[in-house]
């Protein structure tokens, strides 16, 4: 349906949605270029420095998200409605969505109040028809809701600014929001304590471990005998920079080495970083094998997965659909029809999620994991999750392929000819 000649003018030559109020805010640089980790608030540093935190958060958001998709329907008061009248709505409260690509909006909601706690985007409204044009994520350490004494909403404060939005100029989420006070908690809040130790382990501790399983450390005694203190410390100063590990060097002096045996407990270290792999790994709920992780077999993983689909996607996607149906399409539905506030609705426009058939993600797995044994294609960054899955044996199938090969090398070659 054309938007009439005014409104294609007014657009033309005036745009489509309005600035944002954050605009008006003094202009501070975003954290996603910045490397210093340790001001970072501690649920984005992780998510930065962990690749566990990182793929959790992100897998927990696509499947809940955009793995299936949505679909929204007209829910009228009774169930005999007759709810044609109102297909207009629908299909403008669809355009919208379209409009501020909604299912991209909500990922990025769900890995955002997932790492801080709570989100927010701004509603920009488009100037020509004054519905929702485009949402601006905001920050959401900057961001806090202001409540009267009977918890009730009256705006949010915003980088410091009171009363700076109305609560309908903000599309706002908490992640398990126990209080009235509208403040959520961060999911990694728990493992904070396990992410510093691990990345103390790999990051800092790691490389000096290694190191002293072929450079054990030797403790150097040089006879500075005849010297004075001021030439004894000048000598030792000067020998021991070519006194390393692993590099031959000829001195003059009399030196006795003496190697000190302080070889880690290696096997310890790597049960200490599984446990810690696998307490993050919990926190998210997240199924081993989406992460690489190596399974017991097909059955495990199935039934990892359906927990999952059933336990965390589906609490995600039970509170993004009351949370948009309430303060998303509720307010475009009385914006559209011209209903005030006091005026109950005669209609709903619902939030649906299609539903997540396990089956069919493990067909899909199944068919990656046949291209990879075909050579066509890979499967995560173990292979041998695919052929388990497929109940089959790396070597055979590696060994059938060789053999094809080979039959159709003759073949290849006649084709060459011709």
């Amino acid at each position: 349906m054309s938007e009439g000649f005014f409104p294609y003018v007014k657009r033309r030559f005036f745009g489509a949605v309005r600035a944002p109020k954050a605009a008006s805010v003094s202009y501070e640089s975003t954290r996603t270029t910045s490397e210093n980790y340790d001001s970072m608030p501690y649920g984005y540093r992780w998510f930065r420095q962990s690749e566990l935190v990182r793929k959790c958060t992100i897998s927990n958001a696509y499947f809940a998200v955009m793995s299936a998709g949505f679909v929204t329907e007209l829910q009228g008061l009774e169930p005999d409605d007759d709810l044609t009248q109102y297909e207009e709505l629908k299909r403008k409260i669809d355009e919208v969505n379209k409009r501020v690509n909604l299912d991209l909006t909500l990922f990025t909601a769900q890995v955002k109040r997932s790492i801080y706690g709570k989100t927010g985007f701004e509603i920009m409204l488009d100037s020509v028809d004054d519905l929702p044009g485009e949402l601006y994520p905001l920050e959401s350490t900057k961001l806090k809701p202001q409540l009267l004494k009977k918890w009730k909403l009256i705006g949010f404060k915003y980088k410091g600014k009171d009363d700076f939005y109305k609560p309908e100029e903000v599309l706002y989420f908490v992640n398990l929001g126990l209080e009235a006070d509208r403040e959520g908690f961060s999911d990694v809040e728990p493992i904070r304590d396990v992410c510093n130790s691990r990345h103390e382990l790999l990051g800092e501790n790691f490389s000096e471990i290694v190191r002293t399983l072929w450079a054990p450390i030797a403790v150097y005694q040089v006879d500075t005998s005849g010297l004075s203190d001021e030439n004894a410390a000048k000598k030792l100063k000067e020998l021991l920079p070519a006194l390393k590990s692993g590099k031959s060097v000829a001195v003059t002096e009399t030196v006795d080495v003496t190697l000190v045996n302080m070889s880690p407990d290696l096997q310890g270290l790597v049960a200490l970083l599984e446990q810690l792999k696998q307490a993050i790994i919990a926190n998210y709920g997240t199924p081993r094998f989406l992460l690489g992780e190596p399974i017991e077999n097909r059955a495990t993983a199935y039934a990892e997965f359906e927990a999952y689909i059933q336990g965390p996607i589906g609490h995600i996607q039970r509170y993004f659909k009351r949370e948009i149906e309430r303060n998303w399409y509720d307010p475009m539905t009385r914006k559209i029809l011209g209903l005030a506030d006091e005026i109950p609705l005669p209609v709903r426009v619902k939030h649906n999620w299609n539903v997540i058939r396990i089956s069919d993600i493990f067909e899909m797995a199944k068919a990656v994991a046949v291209l990879y044994a075909r050579g066509d294609g890979i499967i995560g960054e173990i292979p041998e999750v695919g052929y388990d899955m497929l109940n089959l044996s790396r070597r055979d199938v590696e060994g059938l392929l060789e053999k094809r090969r080979l039959e159709l090398e003759p073949e290849k070659k006649l084709d060459e000819e011709d």
